[in-house]
């Protein structure tokens, strides 16, 4: 099994950002998830177990095996899961997310991947495994980017070119940013049922100033995180990096500053 390049980086202030990513979107990605009580759940991509620890309060319940496939992230989950793996409510596995073969199948209750697909070469491939781990008409809850939605106000060229080169770099190192929007055709592909799918937004204008200004050091981070990935590759320079910030800091305090940008959530049933 060889990890595929992932943009963040898996150093441990890229692990927090994930735990501190998580808590705070969760308001948004929450709503709709909904798990049997007492359900054995698959989550793939599991990652540091930052959706892990979210799904385990919100549904006390239930049990949660993790997959992933980096031990990095693993160890991580494994620290940050601690009472939960000590009170037996969490597994953790390392797999590929593309070949399940090593857990049970036709054995959960729900699935749940969240900002994963993105990260992989075949997304196709995960949910036909993922699939054949569930039982007869359990649940797959993904939801994933669709990072050609993005727009800000002021206009911001730094931001902007930087943005290109992020998706494009993810693109071209064998990730999909705009996964969110292919969902529907994915999920039907792989052999779901009543697939449904719903494109959410996170917008923000003077309305939520606060709200937007928060979201945008939110977003700088993620940002920021695949800094040395593209300088690296020779996609930006320091210079860019630079205008990048102060942009930023113009869209957190501007009065008539907007973000926007959308994502994909999409249900289906085995």
């Amino acid at each position: 099994m060889k990890k595929q390049e992932y943009i963040h980086g898996y150093d441990p202030v890229e692990q927090e950002r994930l735990i501190e990513q998580a808590r705070y979107l969760d308001k948004w990605v929450r709503p709709g998830v909904e798990f049997k009580p007492k359900g054995r759940i698959l989550e793939v991509g599991c990652g540091v177990g930052a959706q892990t620890k979210i799904l385990l309060k919100r549904f006390p319940g239930i049990t949660i095996d993790g997959v992933d496939l980096v031990p990095e992230q693993l160890e991580a989950a494994r620290h940050y899961l601690k009472r939960e793996l000590a009170e037996g409510r969490v597994r953790l596995f390392q797999a590929d997310a593309s070949d399940l073969s090593a857990l049970e199948g036709n054995a959960y209750d729900g699935a749940y991947i969240c900002w994963f697909l993105e990260h992989v070469k075949d997304p196709l491939k995960v949910l036909k495994e993922t699939r054949s781990r569930l039982k007869k008409n359990a649940p797959v809850f993904v939801s994933e980017v669709f990072n050609q939605t993005f727009f800000v106000n002021p206009y911001s060229p730094a931001l902007l070119k930087y943005w290109f080169e992020f998706n494009d770099h993810q693109w071209e190192t064998g990730g999909h940013p705009f996964v969110g929007a292919l969902l529907g055709n994915l999920l039907t592909e792989a052999g779901f049922r009543k697939v449904e799918t719903e494109i959410r937004s996170f917008h923000f204008d003077s309305r939520q100033a606060k709200e937007r200004e928060r979201f945008t050091k939110v977003f700088e981070k993620v940002l920021l995180s695949a800094a040395p990935a593209l300088l690296k590759a020779g996609r930006v320079d320091r210079k860019t990096i630079t205008k990048l910030k102060q942009e930023l800091v113009r869209i957190e305090k501007a009065k008539d500053a907007v973000f926007y940008s959308a994502w994909g959530r999409a249900v289906g049933r085995a």
